[in-house]
């Protein structure tokens, strides 16, 4: 007799469909731009390739887009839904429950557009962000990419509700409460073209299914996925992304951490 197959929890379906249908986008290409030189310049000597664990890797499109950028390493993928077929399922508000899961000790720690999701906002977000300080190896990054004119985000708007982020931040309050975990070496702003289809969304009126947003999903989708944005996009961060006047004026930033002491 074959048993049946094990029954999977989602636990937000919205985020699973959403997340399950994602494509590499303009977005996506200058974030891991970013992030790959970051490890290039910061990871220790280790003499071999860098160990990454991502946090909250949804389907682990991470690993292809940091391959794409000539970055070699191993890779382990953490998710909470077991849905996307990561290759640990943990909850990461528990992470250091799981250091005896982890097939390494991971040099870097990767939480991509992934603390504005943990319910328990600010206290949630500094747990994380020290159980990452604990269980990275000595002298590794953390590596926190966070919301800042995505969906307009930092501007906390009354009109715009995102129901799966649970906390709309400026980069200040970011860096102060991600700082009471962990050490912010570096902030770096991304993305500069890619937030501005968010502009419809300044509308009051603004609706998903309204023509501001169709409006919005066009030029998402559409007009500012056309090619030759995406180098531009790169020498835009790279050059304003450092600045401090633009590090939270952008699409999200990232901020470069390693664990006190």
């Amino acid at each position: 007799m074959t048993d049946a197959p094990a029954e999977v929890t989602v636990h937000s379906e919205y985020l699973v469909r959403k997340l399950a249908q994602a494509e590499r986008n303009l977005y996506g290409t200058v974030k891991f731009d970013v992030v790959a030189r970051q490890i290039r310049e910061r990871a220790p000597d280790l003499g071999r390739p860098p160990r990454i664990l991502d946090i909250g890797c949804s389907t682990s499109i991470s690993r292809t887009y940091l391959r794409e950028t000539g970055l070699e390493f191993d890779y382990c993928g953490a998710d909470y839904e077991a849905s996307f077929e990561p290759d640990i399922v943990l909850d990461a508000t528990r992470l250091s429950e799981h250091r005896a899961d982890l097939p390494w000790r991971p040099d870097v720690i990767t939480l991509l557009d992934v603390l504005e999701h943990l319910p328990g906002q600010g206290p949630a977000i500094e747990s994380v962000m020290r159980q990452c300080g604990q269980v990275v190896a000595h002298g590794g990054l953390i590596l926190a990419v966070v919301p800042q004119l995505y969906r307009l985000d930092r501007l906390k708007l009354p009109h715009l509700h995102y129901p799966e982020h649970h906390v709309r931040m400026t980069l200040k309050e970011w860096s102060e409460i991600v700082g009471r975990a962990v050490t912010i070496e570096a902030v770096h702003g991304i993305g500069y073209l890619s937030c501005l289809p968010y502009l419809p969304m300044l509308s009051p009126w603004y609706e998903e299914r309204n023509r501001h947003g169709k409006l919005f999903h066009h030029l998402r989708g559409k007009t500012f996925e056309w090619g030759p944005l995406k180098p531009m996009e790169k020498r835009l961060t790279r050059a304003l992304g450092q600045l401090s006047g633009f590090r939270g004026w952008c699409n999200s930033s990232l901020l470069v951490c390693r664990a006190k002491g």
